[in-house]
């Protein structure tokens, strides 16, 4: 990963710019790398372990949506949690080690009601890791550093997702999939070990939730869900991800029926080249969003939603559909970071961060979760290409309301320079 850019801009506010250290900037790298390891393991492969278990096609199903809905319904108040708490690290080792347990029960006892409770951990955990790994960011190094350090986040996520496929599709052919959860309980291991190369006297607990001393608005949380702006995100990110969602699963499912013999690796193919696209762009999106502000680089990356769309709509050629996903990588990609730092804009000083990057994850699982349902239904009466184009049309909503309603929420004038983590005074 050492392509990944770590440049890092300036503050240019009275306030202190914040001092992580070399360990505590790499800690967070690899926190990053090895939790997309540790999700990758116990998400998608679930579906196929099950099945390989002589499950019916429902139960899985049920299976996968306790999951889903325990991760929509903890979102927020996960993100509240990290505001509230001091011990963050600690917060996220634990959640951690509940994963790792929960791979293990799936892996020696997959009952019933086993996977239903390892599934729900799952949903919960994941509403832990990602507002703490925001919350740690901003408190290592400050708004005016957010921008690169989010895309660098991503960067380094997406590429362990990639690892983490790659790595358990070679588990899973050579041995089985249920091998593939013994491994994740073992990548548990330097997971935790990278969330303690964070030094925890390097993150300003007022800054990580948003609240930086003596700045605190009054009336924060009412502020934050009667903000125009974030209601438009709201609205935005449910229409992006009706429109998302469906996408690859059916995209799966077409390129399976047109090669059954070679479905699973078609299926993989596209699964990791939107991690690839991300993992080398996301940390330029950062940068970019600071120096020339969020919108516009935020309606870019919406606008490729409606075109893959309507690829997908009209081509059936499995190579054609796998150069469409590079779209994927750059909307999901640029909408991850651009959509973590308006957020970041929108509640600077109302200690409430971490509650509001909660409810727009809730707003991203409620719209996927509507998404596989509408596409299902319009594929299954008129046609994938009619199940593909109420996909663009979701996602072109999308583009229209953010470009139309949606304000600038940080101007690049207010941060004026770049310096790299070199040259960050080590803290104390």
């Amino acid at each position: 990963m050492s392509s990944i850019d770590s440049t890092l801009p300036q503050a240019t506010t009275q306030q202190s710019q914040p001092s992580p250290s070399k360990l505590s900037l790499a800690g967070l790298d690899w926190t990053n790398f090895f939790l997309a390891d540790v999700r990758t393991g116990v998400g998608p492969f679930v579906a196929v372990y099950l099945a390989g278990l002589h499950w019916s096609v429902q139960a899985v199903g049920f299976a996968l949506t306790v999951a889903e809905v325990a991760g929509v319904l903890t979102q927020a108040p996960g993100g509240a949690l990290m505001d509230r708490v001091h011990a963050k690290r600690a917060t996220l080792i634990a959640a951690i080690g509940v994963l790792a347990a929960s791979s293990i029960l799936l892996a020696e006892f997959p009952t019933r009601w086993i996977v239903t409770i390892a599934q729900a951990a799952l949903g919960v955990t994941g509403s832990i890791f990602v507002p703490g790994i925001g919350a740690i960011t901003l408190g290592l190094v400050g708004y005016a550093c957010l921008g690169a350090r989010t895309g660098r986040n991503v960067g380094f996520s997406s590429a362990g997702n990639v690892v983490a496929a790659i790595s358990m599709a070679v588990i899973g052919f050579h041995y089985s999939t249920r091998a593939i959860f013994f491994f994740v309980a073992l990548l548990s291991i330097p997971a935790a070990l990278a969330v303690m190369m964070i030094r925890s006297n390097e993150i300003d607990y007022e800054l990580a939730r948003g609240a930086p001393l003596k700045q605190v608005k009054s009336g924060g949380l009412r502020e934050v869900f009667c903000d125009r702006r974030m209601i438009i995100l709201a609205a935005v990110t449910i229409f992006f991800n009706l429109g998302n969602g469906a996408m690859l699963p059916f995209a799966g499912q077409m390129v399976s029926a047109a090669r059954p013999e070679r479905g699973d690796l078609w299926m993989g193919t596209l699964l990791m080249v939107p991690q690839v696209i991300m993992a080398l762009i996301c940390p330029a999106v950062g940068r970019i969003a600071d120096a020339r502000g969020r919108k516009p680089i935020m309606l870019f990356g919406l606008i490729f939603l409606p075109l893959r769309a309507t690829i997908f709509a009209f081509v059936r050629n499995p190579q054609w559909l796998v150069s469409a996903q590079v779209l994927d990588g750059v909307a999901a990609g640029i909408t991850m970071v651009a959509g973590t730092l308006i957020i970041a804009d929108c509640t600077e000083g109302t200690g409430h961060f971490n509650l509001a990057v909660g409810a727009i994850g809730a707003a991203i699982g409620i719209g996927a979760s509507i998404s596989t349902a509408m596409a299902g239904v319009i594929t299954q009466h008129w046609g994938y290409r009619a199940g593909f184009l109420s996909l663009a049309v979701a996602g072109l909503i999308a583009v229209i309301i953010f470009g139309w309603m949606m304000p600038e929420t940080r101007e690049h004038g207010q941060i004026q320079s770049v310096i790299t983590n070199e040259n960050i005074p080590r803290a104390a």
